[in-house]
């Protein structure tokens, strides 16, 4: 039997993916509960959705812990070794380093006071559901440990094409004929983790971005519940390529119906 996960869902906007773990999970399909919800914008309705829900909602004011980095980087007593983690870290690229480890200084404070409060909800894995920060490695080395990846995102591109924060919009102004969806782990780079299941949908020659989007957004919700239902049964095995690259393995013995009603869904839609 399915043991009934405990998700932190961390957003930044409107929730659209919390609401549907939420309806989900009080439906029975989900085998999941929220148990938290974190925004880094206040006042954002995915925290309004978790309220409703009555499920504790937190908000991480990253804003003043990046202006504390800016000014006081090097007076800091930050947990980790700044310029250790400085040497690791992907997702900075300044070339002042005053400017670099400011900025990363403020995302450790953030993500130490973040890391504070979700632990003390016993998640058993971190959702992304639109949250639009960078992840340092200092947040995700507290989660991902050894094989055991806990930390899970969606993209709206199938990766790796069509990286960073505009995927649906980068996907419809390349001109591509098929988009998706891609459910990964999150690592230290920027949408490279190893990827766990992904679904296309066809771009029609009438669509506009917005009918794109609705058309994708429905695929998350079904492929961001389906991803959580088979870690909650045991149905994932990690692996190394030959190339020493972590991927995925689903051992569940229906993945090829579940592949074909994805189609269904991404094609019900012709207009």
């Amino acid at each position: 039997m399915a043991q009934k996960l405990r998700l932190a869902v961390l957003l930044s906007g409107s929730g659209t993916n919390l609401q549907s773990f939420l309806d989900r999970s009080a439906s029975g399909t989900l085998n999941a509960q929220v148990v938290v919800v974190v925004s880094d914008r206040p006042g954002v309705h995915g925290l309004k959705r978790g309220e409703l829900a009555n499920i504790p909602t937190r908000v991480i004011d990253y804003g003043a812990h990046l202006e504390r980095g800016r000014e006081d980087w090097e007076r800091l007593e930050l947990p980790v070794d700044l310029r250790k983690l400085d040497e690791v870290q992907q997702i900075l690229h300044f070339s002042d380093d005053a400017k670099r480890l400011g900025r990363l200084a403020g995302l450790v404070l953030a993500e130490d006071e973040m890391i504070r409060q979700v632990d003390a909800f016993q998640p058993d894995y971190i959702v992304l559901a639109g949250f639009m920060r960078l992840l340092s490695p200092y947040f995700l080395r507290h989660y991902n440990r050894g094989d055991m990846w806990r930390v899970l995102n969606i993209h709206p591109s199938l990766l790796p094409a069509f990286p960073g924060q505009r995927g649906y919009e980068d996907t419809f102004h390349y001109g591509v004929k098929w988009g998706g969806v891609t459910v990964h782990f999150a690592d230290e780079g920027e949408d490279t983790g190893p990827i766990f299941a992904q679904a296309v949908y066809p771009v029609w020659p009438n669509d506009d971005l917005e009918s794109l989007r609705r058309r994708g957004l429905q695929l998350e919700y079904a492929v961001y519940a389906q991803c959580i239902n088979w870690l909650a049964s045991g149905q994932v095995r990690f692996s190394r390529s030959s190339r020493g690259r972590t991927t995925v393995e689903i051992l569940d013995p229906k993945y090829p119906e579940i592949l074909k009603a994805w189609s269904v869904l991404a094609c019900s839609d012709e207009t």
